[in-house]
């Protein structure tokens, strides 16, 4: 799973945002952690709706979560905070993947906190004191996994492509919304991990759907 931010041409949610970030007010930072004080997740939907609210702009914005296998096995989930105007415009940022947990009740604070980053981020709130730079840190360390597993996804695409039946490469690279032209080296290297993964999983299937083992 890679972190991403989907934007499309917004010229009107852009104009509001921007009247809402001058008068965003930050939230107070009622929780204590490890780093320091921190906004919780209603502390900040709370500052976000005072902004809507003062600014008198059209802006909503709903929380999806997207959930996957990172390079260890285990299951991850992203947040997507989706902004939406009511022109019809939207912006879509995804927040870091978080473990999704191994009880419910793990589960459930790791969905809070997906949730907490994702929407802190959307909207530019600084949920969190000062940490010395410990949390740029996290996020660099973050990135450098994601690209290393992305880069190990692909790796495992260009090993099953090689036994793949030739009549089946087509449709093996239609499942990503590509052709036969991108199966080269320029272009897989260029894969997220999403689009590497759907085309691994289609390569093995056709595979194992021609008898080859």
């Amino acid at each position: 799973m890679i972190t991403r931010n989907e934007l499309n041409p917004t010229p009107e949610l852009n104009a509001d945002l921007a009247k809402m970030q001058m008068n965003m007010v930050q939230p107070t930072k009622t929780k204590n952690g490890h780093f320091g004080k921190y906004a919780d997740l209603s502390d900040i939907d709370n500052a976000v709706r005072l902004a809507i609210k003062t600014s008198n702009v059209p802006i909503t914005y709903t929380q999806s979560i997207i959930e996957g296998l990172n390079a260890n096995g285990k299951r991850e989930m992203q947040v997507v905070t989706n902004i939406i105007h009511s022109s019809g415009e939207f912006m879509q940022v995804e927040g870091l993947p978080v473990e999704t947990g191994s009880t419910p009740q793990q589960t459930l604070a790791n969905t809070t906190y997906a949730r907490r980053g994702s929407l802190a981020s959307a909207f530019g709130i600084v949920a969190d004191d000062d940490d010395d730079g410990q949390s740029i840190t996290a996020l660099k360390q973050e990135q450098i996994r994601q690209d290393q597993m992305r880069k190990a996804i692909i790796a495992k695409l260009k090993e099953v492509l090689k036994n793949a039946p030739k009549e089946k490469v087509p449709q093996i690279f239609a499942t990503a919304g590509m052709t036969e032209k991108n199966n080269n080296t320029s272009d897989l290297d260029k894969l997220s991990a999403d689009k590497a993964s759907v085309l691994a999983g289609a390569t093995i299937f056709a595979i194992n759907d021609a008898g080859i083992q």
